[in-house]
């Protein structure tokens, strides 16, 4: 019989586990962020940008949340119009962590960057950050752009000889996707990632 993951509930009264559920094909932890380009826009106008910027000192990537909400919408006072950078507002969050999008649908924010929005306490609630993250990778993906190098790195037959050795990853998780696109991104070419279970991206 095939196994899988349980997900249970410990009561300390009767040292006994309860009301087990199977987690094979079990979504329930993925959040309805989905925003629409206008909900995203009104949301992103909400946000202070606060000096100290709580929400990123909550996010375990340090993503620079109030710079990428700022590229989804800022106000332009000389053009009398809202600027909409969606790109650059991808480039920052993938720039600091390459799972942003399925951070963006994942991630307990209310606990992390959500729960020391400084807007908490308001009427409107805090900055849904999930879902205009979740909505600026969305959009970037549907742009299609091809990736290339940095160009600033070594080109051609300039790359040093370190750069071709052979690099083993073991465990294809965040931690061992976002360490093998970031050496990616540094020039390293000959990179493999081993996973001992079937399916890749951890966190089953």
């Amino acid at each position: 019989m095939q196994q899988y993951v349980k997900l249970c509930s410990y009561t300390e009264t009767d040292n006994q586990l309860q009301d087990c559920r199977p987690l094979k094909n079990d979504f329930d932890d993925i959040k309805h962020t989905t925003l629409s380009e206008r909900a995203a826009l009104r949301e992103a106008a909400r946000c202070l940008k606060c000096a100290d910027a709580p929400c990123q000192k909550g996010c375990p990537t340090q993503i620079d949340i109030k710079t990428f909400i700022s590229c989804i919408a800022t106000k332009s006072k000389e053009f009398f119009s809202v600027i909409k950078n969606y790109y650059g507002a991808a480039k920052i969050i993938l720039s600091d962590n390459p799972a942003g999008l399925s951070c963006g649908m994942v991630c307990p924010t209310s606990d992390l960057c959500v729960g020391g929005c400084n807007l908490y306490a308001s009427e409107e609630g805090p900055i849904n950050i999930g879902g205009l993250q979740q909505f600026a990778i969305e959009t970037f993906m549907q742009m299609k752009l091809p990736q290339i190098g940095d160009p600033t790195l070594f080109r051609g037959n300039d790359l040093p000889e370190s750069f071709r050795s052979k690099i083993a990853i073991i465990g294809c998780g965040p931690a061992g996707i976002s360490c093998a696109t970031f050496l990616g991104r540094l020039g390293y070419t000959d990179i493999t990632v081993f996973e001992k279970e079937e399916y890749v991206g951890g966190l089953r």
